[in-house]
């Protein structure tokens, strides 16, 4: 699945729109590398965002085939390191 579509799927950003500007704008790392919206992510992978709002690295936990509800999406990572900016 596309980095772009995770994000979205798994509700760290509110539209595919939004985390596909955010990984274009090189907010958006896999492994500490900057990843394109296009980047296909797995199972394993450490993602890190780094807004102007807030930070997030997480560990993916599962890749899911299509959307999944909002209970089902906590479990689609794990959340490593957070915090908010001001």
């Amino acid at each position: 699945m596309r980095i772009d579509r995770y994000l979205s799927v798994a509700r760290i950003f509110k539209s595919r729109s939004l985390a596909a500007e955010a990984a274009s704008s090189s907010m958006v790392y896999i492994d500490n590398m900057p990843a394109k919206p296009s980047k296909e992510v797995r199972a394993g992978m450490i993602v890190e965002i780094d807004t102007p709002r807030f930070y997030k690295k997480i560990r993916i936990l599962l890749s899911p085939r299509g959307n999944v509800g909002k209970k089902e999406a906590a479990a689609l990572f794990e959340l490593m390191e957070e915090r908010t900016k001001n």
